[in-house]
């Protein structure tokens, strides 16, 4: 009966866990010479389009040690993405409407002189079962309030994807033993990422400082923890790329 009851609690925290995320983020990623200014037209766009009927949730990521900015928009799966994509087009739609506003803010020629261009499109699926998040936390509340992000890329080498799904799983679960109070999201790459990246994790923290003094407070508890030591005993994957960026939403 308790074994019952506690798979119950199990299977409905995944429900509510799962409940916060979108399920697909597309992602734009952008390289410029003059990283404040594109950031600003960024936002600017993000804005606009935001006021639009039917907008998904957009964001920026703006790398801290480099010169890409990140323009982010989430979706409840592939098809809602299309259907978005795919509208706005005709005249006087959407499109044509956001383009019209933002030139009214910024000129017709707002991002001459930034040398920004386009590098590519990612498509990530977020794997809800392999991120961690506080139980009864409420992410809606949260992310606003931690704008940094820490992007892991992964690779879990062939044959070992099982293998690196478990390993995250049972982190996972001895994470929330510990009760370690932190936030992160998986993603996983449907299209674009990073070469030879298999999964990103994406932790979360109210600044760099911060995320790396949550961190530390984090390791304290796992060092003195059999059960992570025999975890890290069995080692799946690599880490094989890492940013630190902002996030505005």
């Amino acid at each position: 009966m308790k074994n019952a009851i506690l798979k119950i609690m199990v299977f409905m925290f995944c429900i509510s866990t799962q409940a916060q995320f979108d399920g697909i983020i597309v992602v734009n990623e952008w390289e410029t010479k003059d990283q404040v200014k594109t950031e600003k037209l960024m936002n600017d766009w993000k804005n606009v389009i935001s006021k639009m009927d039917n907008a998904p949730k957009t964001f920026l990521l703006t790398e801290m040690d480099g010169n890409t900015i990140y323009f982010c928009q989430s979706f409840a799966n592939l098809t809602s993405y299309e259907k978005y994509d795919n509208s706005g087009k005709g005249e006087g739609e959407w499109r044509e409407l956001a383009m019209k506003s933002f030139r009214e803010m910024n000129g017709e020629d707002a991002f001459e002189g930034t040398g920004t261009e386009f590098v590519m499109a990612h498509v990530y699926n977020t794997r809800a079962d392999l991120s961690y998040v506080p139980e009864g936390m409420d992410l809606s509340v949260e992310l606003p309030k931690n704008p940094y992000r820490r992007h892991v890329t992964m690779n879990h080498g062939w044959g070992n994807r099982a293998a690196f799904i478990e390993n995250q799983k049972v982190s996972i679960e001895n994470d929330k033993k510990l009760d370690n109070q932190y936030i992160y999201l998986m993603l996983e790459p449907v299209f674009g990422g990073t070469d030879n990246g298999d999964f990103m994790m994406v932790v979360l923290g109210e600044s760099r400082a911060a995320y790396f003094n949550g961190l530390e407070t984090r390791m304290k508890k796992r060092n003195k923890d059999s059960d992570w030591k025999e975890i890290q005993s069995k080692p799946v994957g690599s880490w094989i790329e890492e940013e630190s960026l902002m996030v505005k939403y």
